[in-house]
C-alpha cells in the first residue's frame, strides 16, 4: 500500500495497472486477474484510509483505458510553516507511536507523511490508553511528581521524560525511595498513576533522555527466551541500515545482490518481534528453528486477523 501510495503521489499524470506493475516489480502476481485483485484490494484500503484515489478514463491510442492518480491538494493540508527539524520530529513521531488514535494514520498522509517514506523508520503499536497517557504527559510537561506502585513498591517519580524503544514506553526520572534517577518501563507498572502539583521539581540541565535509556540493541538482548542470537537476512534495500544500527561485527555472511545476514540479540522476543516486521517483507529470520517457527506463527496470527 505504501509503495503504490508512494508511486502515485509522485506522478503527475493517471497510470493504467499495467505501468503501476511495471514500476512496482514483483509485489503483485503474475497472473492478470490476481494482480487486479490484489490491486483493487490495496486501492481500496487506502481509500478507506481517506486517500482519494481517483479512476480517469484514458482517450487517445488508450482510449476506455482507466488509468489512476491521486490529487495531493485535495487531501493534503496547507504548508504549516513548520521548520525541517520540527515537520521531520512530528512525521517521525507520528509514524513510529500510535498511541490509540485511530485518526492517527490519516493525519500522517495530510502532513505530507510521505516524506518519511524514503528514511529508515519503524513501526509500532504501544497499547496506552489516554487517560494514562495524559498523566504521564501532564507530569512530564508540567513538572509533576507522579506515585505509582512498581515491583510491590510505591515510588514517587519526579518524571524527566517519556520514551517508546523498541515496543516498549519507558520513564526516566529521580525516584525519591532509591534516591536516584531511575527508568520505569511503562507497562510493568502497578494500577493507577497519581499526579502531584505542578512544578514539583526541576528537571536537570543537559538532561538527555536518549542516552539513558538502553539503546535497542540493548533492549533486544534483555529478556528470557530460549534463545540469544538470530540469524537474519536484510535483502539489500535495508542492509545498510541495519549494519549502521548493529555494526560490522554483527554481519554474518554478504550476499553478492547486497543482501547480508546479521546475527540479532532476541532474547527480548517481543522487541525483536517490533525490530523485525518494521522490515516488512525485505527481513527473513533464516534462525534458530525456535525462532523462525515463531516468526511464522505470528504471521499465520497476523493473516488469520485480517
Amino acid at each position: 500500500m505504501i509503495n503504490l501510495l508512494a508511486l502515485l503521489v509522485q506522478r503527475t499524470k493517471p497510470m493504467t495497472l499495467k505501468q503501476i506493475r511495471q514500476e512496482l516489480v514483483g509485489q503483485y502476481p503474475e497472473s492478470d486477474t490476481a494482480a487486479r485483485a490484489a490491486f483493487e484490494r490495496d486501492k481500496g484500503d487506502l481509500r478507506a484510509l481517506g486517500i482519494p484515489i481517483e479512476l480517469i478514463t484514458l482517450g487517445g491510442d488508450q482510449a476506455g483505458e482507466g488509468a489512476y492518480r491521486v490529487d495531493r491538494k485535495s487531501f493534503e493540508l496547507g504548508d504549516l510553516g513548520l521548520t525541517d527539524e520540527e515537520r521531520n520530529a512530528l512525521q517521525l513521531a507520528m509514524a513510529t507511536v500510535r498511541v490509540g488514535a485511530s485518526h492517527g494514520d490519516e493525519a500522517l498522509w495530510k502532513l505530507g507523511g510521505e516524506r518519511a517514506l524514503n528514511a529508515p523508520s519503524m513501526s509500532m503499536n504501544i497499547a496506552l490508553d489516554d487517560e494514562l497517557m495524559k498523566t504521564l504527559a501532564d507530569g512530564v510537561f508540567e513538572h509533576r511528581t507522579l506515585t505509582f506502585a512498581y515491583k510491590g513498591e510505591v515510588r514517587n517519580v519526579d518524571p524527566y521524560g517519556l520514551l517508546a524503544r523498541a515496543g516498549y514506553w519507558y520513564l526516566v526520572g529521580h525516584d525519591h525511595l532509591r534516591e536516584g534517577q531511575r527508568t520505569f518501563r511503562i507497562d510493568r507498572i502497578e494500577g493507577n498513576i497519581t499526579a502531584g502539583d505542578k512544578k514539583s521539581f526541576d528537571r536537570p540541565k543537559g538532561f538527555d533522555l536518549q542516552k539513558v535509556v538502553p539503546t535497542e540493541a540493548e533492549l533486544l538482548a534483555e529478556g528470557h527466551g530460549e534463545d540469544a542470537i538470530a540469524t537474519v537476512l536484510v535483502d539489500a534495500t535495508l542492509a545498510r541500515g541495519v549494519r549502521a544500527q548493529f555494526g560490522k561485527e554483527a554481519i554474518v555472511k554478504e550476499h553478492a545482490d547486497g543482501g547480508i545476514e546479521f546475527a540479532i540479540p532476541c532474547a527480548n522476543m517481543t522487541a525483536f518481534r517490533v525490530w523485525l516486521f518494521a522490515m516488512v517483507d525485505h527481513a527473513v529470520v533464516l534462525g534458530p528453528p525456535r525462532v523462525r517457527e515463531q516468526v511464522i506463527t505470528w504471521l499465520h496470527q497476523l493473516a488469520g486477523s485480517r
